[in-house]
């Protein structure tokens, strides 16, 4: 049964722009198409176009959204042909490991021409310049806001009891682990967001990775509660365990471990709110926490630095479409659309 799965392969992030596009398809692939090019020249449009088909001929598809337009595509895999079409272009640079065997490089700017674009070039050089700035406000403000969740941490753990949360943490670990012991292999790990902080606000698209999944563990909790720690542990040992695993992560502090589904085993733990659509088995290490001790003023300054760093990546889009505008008058799109029908003849008709 054909399926779609959404997530990011990218993040606005208080360490800046982060990017796990290496994590799109592994090396046992058949095929990855590698898009470079300009702005505005049909490279998402391209993707968006071939997964249809996918979808209309029944397979499952994953759409990797971009973090700086969540309308727009990073990149496509069909699922059971292992095969997937990337943008390569920056700031997720992403070049050919097996170039003519199982990677194939297409250059979109060869159908720029240009002497049209030249008559845009101050307008590119000033939309480049705003989008760059853009950006550093915005990942100032991220870095700013990780400040403030720190102190927030900081100030939550004092009140909360650890050697219970503790316990609560074993009866998980073995209702995952002890009754389902295989023999060790090597684990393979795939690392992604499944939401993002975009300039529509934020996106989360992890209901398309929890359909279909049999047992889904949500755990609840305020900051400092230690969710991203249960979680760390779990990976942990699914690690020592032998499975494979994708690893989400919290959009705005990228080394915090928001959700792990474990393949073999079909289950989901998460401490994303997305899991409670689906009627989970919940954790909650609320039961152990004082909340007579949270600070309402470092939520407020918290929440209104994320506020700002949001404001600063719509300005970002706002001086990415005056960049497509620019490029789109000098392209040749007749050549584009000629690349896309010979992607869509080898990937369906080989």
């Amino acid at each position: 049964m054909r399926k779609i799965r959404r997530m990011f392969p990218g993040g606005n992030t208080a360490n800046g722009f982060y990017s796990f596009h290496n994590n799109i398809i592994d090396e046992n692939r058949n095929m990855l198409y590698i898009l470079k090019g300009m702005p505005g020249g049909g490279k998402s449009s391209l993707m968006k176009e071939v997964g249809e088909r996918a979808l209309e001929k029944g397979y499952s598809v994953e759409y990797h959204h971009c973090p700086s337009d969540p309308n727009s595509i990073d990149g496509i895999v069909i699922i059971e042909l292992k095969i997937a079409i990337v943008d390569g272009t920056a700031p997720h640079i992403i070049d050919p490991v097996y170039p003519g065997l199982k990677d194939k490089l297409i250059d979109l700017g060869t159908f720029i021409d240009p002497d049209k674009l030249a008559k845009n070039e101050e307008k590119i050089v000033e939309s480049k310049l705003n989008n760059k700035i853009a950006y550093s406000r915005a990942y100032g403000y991220f870095k700013s806001a990780k400040i403030i969740y720190n102190i927030i941490i900081e100030n939550n753990k004092r009140g909360m009891n650890f050697g219970k949360a503790n316990e609560e943490t074993i009866k998980l670990i073995e209702k995952i682990f002890i009754k389902s012991r295989k023999k060790a292999k090597e684990s393979k790990i795939r690392h992604m967001f499944s939401a993002a902080n975009t300039p529509d606000g934020y996106v989360d698209f992890t209901h398309t990775l929890l359909d279909g999944i049999s047992k889904i563990y949500y755990i609840e909790g305020e900051i400092g509660t230690g969710k991203s720690t249960v979680l760390k542990k779990l990976m942990e040992l699914g690690k020592i365990e032998g499975y494979n695993m994708e690893i989400y992560y919290n959009p705005t502090f990228p080394e915090k471990i928001e959700t792990i589904i474990i393949e073999e085993l079909n289950i989901c733990i998460t401490s994303n709110k997305n899991a409670l659509k689906f009627l989970p088995e919940k954790i909650n290490l609320n039961n152990y926490f004082d909340h007579e001790i949270k600070r309402d003023e470092d939520y407020r300054i918290y929440y209104s630095l994320i506020e700002e760093a949001i404001k600063n990546l719509s300005l970002a889009k706002e001086n990415h479409k005056t960049l497509e505008e620019a490029y789109k008058f000098s392209i040749d799109f007749s050549g584009v659309n000629k690349i896309k029908k010979n992607i869509i003849r080898e990937i369906f008709n080989p």
